[in-house]
C-alpha cells in the first residue's frame, strides 16, 4: 500500500475516526484505525463495535493498493507534528507503516488486518429527513441533559421518536430532562421509522460534529430496530441502538403551572454564575425568590461565604406575593448556553415539583425541565 495527499486533509479524517477508537478496549486490536487505499481514493475506519464510523479523503494518489492496521492515538500524534503540506504513507517490506513529509520521516508497526472487525454501513431501511442546522441545534439542546455515566445505558443516550410529521429527541439524566421537537419528513421510499430509538450518546456526539463539517441544508437518518446509520459523500457512521426502555418522558411534563415568569436569558445566565460561585459540591443550591418584577438569586455556604444576585423579570401568570425554588445551579448554567433565544420562560407548581423551562415564541419547540432541591428551614439558615 502506497499513497499521497494533504496532511491536513488526512489528520481530518484520522481525528474524527479518533473519536470512536477506544482508549481502554477489550481488544487492542480496536485501539487502530483501518486505513484502506484503492481506487475509491483512501478511507480510514474506526470502531468501538457499537459504533462505527467511515471518513472518505478525496484528494488521494494511491500509488498501491491495499489496507493496513495503525495504532490511531499515534498516528494522530504524529500528523498534528507534521510541517509539510503533504505526505506520503507507503507499507514497507517488513510491514512497518512508514510516514513521510518535508525531512520528517516515521515508522510505526502495524497491526493484523484480518483480525479487525468487519464495519458496515446499510443504505437501505425508513429514515428522517431533517433540516441539517436545526437537528445539530436540537441535539446540542437535548444532550445536556443526558447522563454522562455510561453505565445508565438507558440514559447515556438521547431517544429519538417520531410523532406525525415531527421529531422529538429526549435526554434525561433522572434530575432533569430536555425535550425538542422539529418538522420531519420520510428520507426515502421506506418510510418514515416507527417506533423509539435509544442513541448512545457517543454517536450523538460524533453525528452532531460531523454534521457541523456538511453542508447540505437537509440531512438523511436511517433507523431500524437495531441500528441507527448516517451516510453521506465522504462520511458513514453506525451505531447499534441502546437496549431497554427510555423513561415515559411524557408524563413528566408539568401541568397546571401556577407561577410563570420570563426572564433575558442572558441576565439569568449572568447572576447563575455570579451566584453559584458562594456555592460547593456538598451544597450546590442556590434560592430563587420571584417577586413581581424582580427576582433575586441567594447562595451560601458554611466557610466559603455568600452571595444575592437581583435581576428584573417579567411574571406572565400567578397569584400576587412572592414565590420561591431552589435549583442546583449547574442545571440551569447547561440549559441557558444551548438555548438560544433572548427570553426563557420558567413556569411552576409549586417549590417541590419540577419547572419547566421553555421558549416563549415557540413554546412546544424546546422545553426543558428541572427537579428543584428541596431545602429545610435548618439547611436554610
Amino acid at each position: 500500500m502506497k499513497f499521497q495527499c494533504h496532511t491536513r486533509d488526512f489528520l481530518e479524517a484520522v481525528g474524527l475516526v479518533s473519536g470512536v477508537v477506544p482508549a481502554n478496549p477489550t481488544r487492542p486490536v480496536l485501539q487502530s484505525a483501518l486505513l484502506i487505499a484503492d481506487q475509491k481514493g483512501l478511507q480510514v475506519v474506526g470502531t468501538d463495535l457499537e459504533v462505527g464510523l467511515q471518513a472518505q479523503v478525496d484528494e488521494v494518489m494511491v500509488e498501491k493498493e491495499g489496507s493496513c492496521l495503525v495504532p490511531c492515538a499515534r498516528l494522530v500524534k504524529i500528523l498534528r507534528e507534521l510541517q509539510g503540506s503533504d505526505l506520503c504513507v507507503e507499507q514497507d517490506e517488513t510491514g512497518q507503516i512508514c510516514i513521510d513529509s518535508g525531512s520528517a520521516n516515521f515508522k510505526i508497526p502495524a497491526g493484523p488486518v484480518d483480525e479487525y472487525p468487519t464495519v458496515s454501513f446499510s443504505n437501505e431501511g425508513p429514515a428522517f429527513q431533517v433540516n441539517r442546522e436545526d437537528l445539530i441545534r436540537n441535539f446540542q439542546r437535548v444532550s445536556v441533559a443526558s447522563a454522562k455515566d455510561a453505565t445508565r445505558f438507558n440514559m447515556h443516550s438521547v431517544l429519538l421518536e417520531g410523532k406525525g410529521e415531527e421529531l422529538r429527541i429526549v435526554g434525561t439524566d433522572g434530575k432533569r430532562m430536555a425535550m425538542s421537537a422539529m418538522p420531519a419528513a420520510a428520507g426515502n421510499d421506506s418510510g418514515m421509522p416507527e417506533g423509539q430509538f435509544i442513541v448512545p450518546l457517543k454517536a450523538v456526539d460524533l453525528l452532531s460534529r460531523i454534521l457541523t463539517s456538511e453542508d447540505e441544508e437537509n440531512v438523511t437518518l436511517r433507523l431500524d430496530a437495531n441500528e441507527a446509520t448516517y451516510i453521506s459523500d465522504t462520511v458513514c457512521l453506525s451505531c447499534r441502538l441502546v437496549e431497554g426502555r427510555f423513561p415515559e418522558y411524557e408524563r413528566a411534563i408539568p401541568q397546571d403551572l401556577e407561577n410563570v415568569y420570563r426572564i433575558n436569558s442572558e441576565e439569568l445566565l449572568v447572576a447563575l454564575k455570579q451566584c453559584a460561585l458562594m456555592t460547593t459540591k456538598e451544597r450546590n443550591s442556590v434560592r430563587f425568590s420571584f417577586g413581581e418584577t424582580e427576582a433575586t438569586l441567594f447562595g451560601h455556604a458554611s466557610n466559603v461565604g455568600e452571595s444575592r444576585i437581583q435581576f428584573p423579570v417579567e411574571k406572565v401568570s400567578g397569584e400576587e406575593g412572592d414565590f420561591a425554588v431552589h435549583f442546583n445551579p449547574v442545571y440551569l448554567i447547561d440549559l441557558l448556553r444551548v438555548i438560544d433565544s433572548k427570553q426563557v420562560e420558567c413556569g411552576f407548581r409549586d417549590g417541590k415539583t419540577a419547572g419547566l423551562f421553555s421558549i416563549p415564541d415557540h413554546p412546544e419547540a424546546y422545553r426543558h425541565i428541572v427537579m428543584p432541591l428541596v431545602i429545610n428551614e435548618m439547611q436554610e439558615a
